[in-house]
């Protein structure tokens, strides 16, 4: 009893010099400059210098259970060989030892980082994904597209325009159609296509769901809804959506306007045809990259 009621008039004495200390010393790093470090800071295998403010046979849990609860122990250690707990008012520096175990407030400035660290906040980074049988309809730089012959031309194309975040590649008709973004997804065989995207590493990966399935150079003939007037293939989608019992449409472009056709019913087949038209049909697939990779900013 009369031992620790010596460590108490330390303490207290301790506490009138612990501004000055602080001064002399002043090699912690301020607990402020790591808002979300944990209260204690865990350096196992570690023993401490600095100003002792109380030493006492305790166990380690017990040690720092006290060093916590009192607001002017900015860290202690413990030695397993001993039990011996020493309370610190200051920490000017850490060093290794087998025996000893040691927790403090903040971070010691020169030293190993602490044990029990969160881990660091994983930052968003440039990516690059690659689909099969996707098109990826609007956002076109060139309307066109551009004259290329397979689809790691038309990527590298895309690579090194810093305006260009994705592609469409046609390997029937030999185009790449560069774009800025697109507007919606759409299956088709026949295309690839890719884009860039920001993402932490740990969740790089990119989904599409594709709501149209695209056949190019083909009909579907049959469960007609009638004509609808359109000026484009987006209008005449469009109009598709908008209506509740239209489930596919054709686009004809060989004749003078261009025209479309709505169709209804689930028995849509695609029938090939030589004359310019396209059609689509309402469909709900995921689709997953061939594969993602890194890549350097795009900013």
């Amino acid at each position: 009893m009369e031992a620790w009621a010596g460590d108490i008039f330390s303490m207290r004495f301790c506490k009138l010099a612990f501004a000055a200390i602080l001064s002399l010393i002043g090699t912690v790093v301020p607990a402020a400059a790591q808002q979300a470090d944990p209260a204690i800071l865990e350096y196992p295998q570690t023993m401490l210098k600095g100003f002792v403010s109380a030493e006492f046979n305790r166990s380690g849990g017990d040690c720092r259970r006290i060093c916590e609860e009192r607001s002017g122990c900015v860290g202690f250690d413990h030695s397993s060989t001993s039990n011996m707990c020493r309370l610190f008012a200051a920490v000017s520096s850490g060093q290794s030892d087998f025996a000893s175990s040691a927790g403090t407030r903040a971070r010691i400035a020169g030293y190993r980082d602490p044990s029990n660290l969160p881990p660091p906040e994983e930052l968003e980074t440039w990516h690059f994904a690659q689909f099969t049988g996707v098109d990826l309809y609007g956002g076109d730089l060139v309307p066109k597209g551009l004259e290329m012959y397979d689809v790691s031309m038309c990527a590298s194309r895309c690579e090194i325009d810093n305006s260009c975040r994705a592609f469409t590649f046609n390997s029937e008709q030999s185009r790449c159609f560069l774009k800025t973004g697109y507007e919606y997804v759409q299956a088709v065989a026949g295309v690839s296509s890719g884009m860039y995207f920001r993402a932490k590493p740990s969740q790089a990966t990119l989904a599409l769901t594709a709501n149209w399935e695209l056949f190019l150079l083909s009909d579907l003939p049959g469960n007609d809804l009638g004509e609808s007037f359109a000026e484009s293939y987006n209008q005449c989608k469009q109009n598709c959506e908008a209506s509740g019992i239209c489930s596919g449409f054709t686009w004809v472009t060989f004749t003078r306007p261009d025209r479309c056709f709505l169709k209804q019913g689930f028995s849509l087949y695609p029938v090939r045809s030589n004359k310019g038209m396209v059609s689509a049909r309402k469909i709900t697939r995921t689709v997953m990259p061939q594969f993602v990779r890194p890549v350097a900013a795009r900013d």
